[in-house]
C-alpha cells in the first residue's frame, strides 16, 4: 500500500503491511518500506482506505476532517474543565502565589 498523507516522510512510497495494531488513538498499521524501516501508520493515511470526502472536496487544502475537529474540541473542553484541579482536588486561584504566602518566613531574614 502507498502512504498518501502529505506530511508523512514516506508520502508516495509503497510499503508492505507486516502487522495491524490498535491503541488509544485507533487502528495502526506497521508498514515496512524498501529501506527496511517499519513505520506505524493510520490506515486513513494510505491508499487502502477510501479518502475522506471533505479532504477530496478541499482539493488537498483540508488537513483534517470535521470529525477530527469535533474530537479535538471535545478534548480541549475536557482539558479546560480540568484546568483548576490537581489529581481530582480543586486548587486555589493563583497556585504559586498561595504557596509562597503560606510558606513560613525565616525570622532572621536570610532569604
Amino acid at each position: 500500500m502507498t502512504v498518501t498523507h502529505p506530511f508523512h516522510p514516506y508520502c508516495g512510497q509503497k510499503g508492505e503491511c507486516v502487522a495491524r495494531r490498535g491503541n488509544r488513538s485507533g487502528k495502526r498499521w506497521l508498514l515496512r518500506f524498501a529501506d527496511g524501516r517499519i513505520c506505524s501508520v493510520p490506515p486513513q493515511w494510505t491508499d487502502a482506505i477510501a479518502p475522506d470526502p471533505e479532504i477530496i472536496e478541499g482539493v488537498g487544502h483540508a488537513l483534517c476532517s470535521l470529525a477530527d475537529l469535533l474530537e479535538l474540541s471535545e478534548h480541549v473542553a475536557c482539558l479546560v474543565s480540568e484546568r483548576g484541579t490537581v489529581r481530582g482536588k480543586r486548587r486555589k486561584g493563583n497556585y504559586a502565589a498561595s504557596v509562597k504566602g503560606n510558606t513560613p518566613q525565616c525570622p532572621w531574614g536570610l532569604r
